[in-house]
């Protein structure tokens, strides 16, 4: 019987576990997906604004202008929502290859072994490779073993340091 707040090791031998996480990590998080989001909604209209001028077409313009509207107000409502999260949590999954935090298809997965450097802080783990990174959270009563496992799944070539 597994309790979602402690890390719990599943029969297939992963261990999996939720917890809260910083909230100001997790809105500072966030930051790239709301930029990209008003990227994707300038380009549009870019897009769209050349388009009419090419074939002097008002009328499609103005359909471009009311489906970006409409995306950047989705793009706000739904953000604005995550942001004011005040106790954000996060799903993890452990074994011997990889850690990941997320779930489905908005989960990432970080290999030990593309580590390059390991920051072990007070309630957090960072792992940086050269391009990935994934910060690790954990329950407070079982902090010590998930720093314990993960430090002994780092290769010689990762630099550690403490925080």
């Amino acid at each position: 019987n597994m309790n979602p707040n402690r890390v719990t090791k599943m029969p297939n031998g992963m261990y999996k576990w939720s917890c809260s996480i910083d909230p100001a990590y997790y809105r500072k998080s966030m930051g790239p997906g709301f930029k990209a989001c008003i990227i994707i909604a300038v380009f549009v209209l870019v897009f769209g604004a050349i388009i009419a001028f090419q074939y002097r077409d008002v009328g499609s313009f103005l359909i471009v202008l009311g489906s970006d509207a409409v995306f950047m107000l989705i793009t706000v409502v739904l953000f604005k929502l995550a942001f004011s999260a005040e106790d954000p949590r996060e799903n993890y999954e452990m074994c011997d290859i990889y850690v990941k935090n997320g779930y489905g298809k908005s989960s990432v997965y970080f290999d030990y072994d593309k580590a390059r450097e390991a920051v072990f802080a007070r309630n957090y783990i960072d792992l940086k490779g050269r391009i990935a990174k994934i910060r690790v959270y954990a329950p407070a009563e079982d902090f010590e073993f998930v720093r314990g496992y993960i430090m002994s799944h780092l290769t010689g070539d990762c630099e550690i340091r403490y925080e």
